[in-house]
């Protein structure tokens, strides 16, 4: 399957703590650490992206807002957790 880049993730980083994407902040992508841009827009829940093309994470999928409800269940730091193997590296899809 081939997608664009990850145009729904809910938390970047920066100074080491996840943050929701708001107008004009600033953020990092937590997988491969590459400059994110927020989308705050009024069609979309608000979302990082990464900026350009760049896609790092193969597992990512749209979620809908029941979704992202559910994951308020749990502390953001359970939330969007890269997956890596034992050289660090980000898993892919087998």
């Amino acid at each position: 399957m081939t997608r664009k880049h990850n145009e729904n993730m809910r938390f970047a980083i920066l100074d080491q703590n996840k943050i929701e994407a708001t107008p004009g902040a600033t953020g990092f992508c937590p997988g491969c650490g590459a400059q994110m841009i927020p989308r705050c827009g009024t069609r979309k829940v608000w979302h990082w992206a990464h900026k350009g093309k760049r896609h790092c994470d193969h597992w990512w999928e749209n979620e809908t807002e029941w979704h992202r409800s559910w994951k308020d269940h749990f502390p953001k730091e359970w939330q969007e957790v890269p997956a890596r193997d034992e050289s660090g590296e980000l898993k892919s899809r087998p």
